[in-house]
């Protein structure tokens, strides 16, 4: 392996400006900084890891484009060159708005190939779905869907059309990472997932809450109940499980988000829904 470092190609002035609706947004009078997915630390670093097989050269930070359009120039961690396989890391970063992924290294292992196909596959701490309901099929890896797309092009960009690669998604702190989640709830077991339609993280976003909650529901439905019980929180799964003597398995959390949650019940053709509280709530 080279010991010389090779950066990517410098980002724009375009792309600069792009960059600074990272910086932060105001939300009720505060200031947060933005960050970005473990989708992009995904395509990221299989990006730059086929840069690295396909130049036999360390490059030691990259520059991608995410769904969204903002330009991102994101640092390298661990680079390792052995013949016709590189893997790279990129370390998480959710700006302010901190979850159970946050700070982690995302890692991809990139293998040319004789072929000219690109598969992905995940690896070490990245989750495999075991229920129907989320968009994958049952025992793939939790690759998202744009997520997949965006690290096939990133590495068909660098490869060009005459070549293959083997793509390996993998995060050796994703199985514990994970039992801070809701994969669990979802069916998604070992590890994280690799998730993010923009590329960005916004800080005190609702919506990706209140979607990660229906997919619960949706799961549900996907698996042939038409029936569910909604909770607050696990206060409420508690009392349910314990002094109703209800099925569990029908309950899924929908935090503050009542009335959000019944539109969704009614989406997916419920046909009957108790919510269960308590006077606090």
């Amino acid at each position: 392996m080279s010991d010389s470092l090779l950066h990517a190609e410098p980002v724009s002035d375009d792309a600069a400006l792009q960059n600074q609706q990272l910086d932060s947004i105001w939300h009720n009078g505060k200031q947060y900084r933005k960050g970005y997915t473990t989708g992009s630390c995904a395509t990221a670093a299989a990006k730059v890891a086929a840069l690295m097989v396909l130049r036999q050269q360390v490059i030691d930070q990259i520059s991608i484009v995410t769904p969204s359009g903002v330009a991102l120039c994101l640092n390298v961690e661990q680079p390792l060159i052995e013949g016709q396989q590189a893997t790279a890391a990129i370390r998480k970063d959710g700006g302010d708005d901190i979850d159970a992924t946050h700070g982690m290294l995302i890692f991809a292992r990139v293998t040319l190939t004789e072929q000219t196909d690109i598969s992905l596959h995940g690896g070490e701490g990245v989750g495999t779905v075991t229920r129907k309901g989320i968009g994958l099929p049952v025992g793939s890896c939790a690759i998202n869907r744009t997520p997949r797309q965006t690290i096939e092009a990133a590495v068909r960009e660098v490869i060009g059309p005459l070549r293959g690669a083997e793509v390996e998604i993998f995060a050796p702190e994703g199985e514990e990472r994970a039992k801070k989640t809701y994969n669990g709830r979802l069916g998604i077991l070992g590890g994280i997932s690799i998730i993010g339609t923009t590329g960005i993280v916004t800080p005190m976003s609702e919506e990706s809450w209140k979607r990660s909650l229906a997919l619960e529901l949706e799961m549900k439905r996907a698996a042939g109940e038409d029936r569910v019980i909604l909770v607050p929180g696990n206060h409420g799964e508690r009392f349910v499980r314990d002094h109703l003597g209800l099925d569990s398995q029908r309950v899924v959390t929908m935090s503050n988000f009542v009335g959000y949650m019944l539109q969704e019940t009614v989406r997916l053709g419920f046909r009957h829904v108790l919510l269960v509280g308590h006077p606090g709530k």
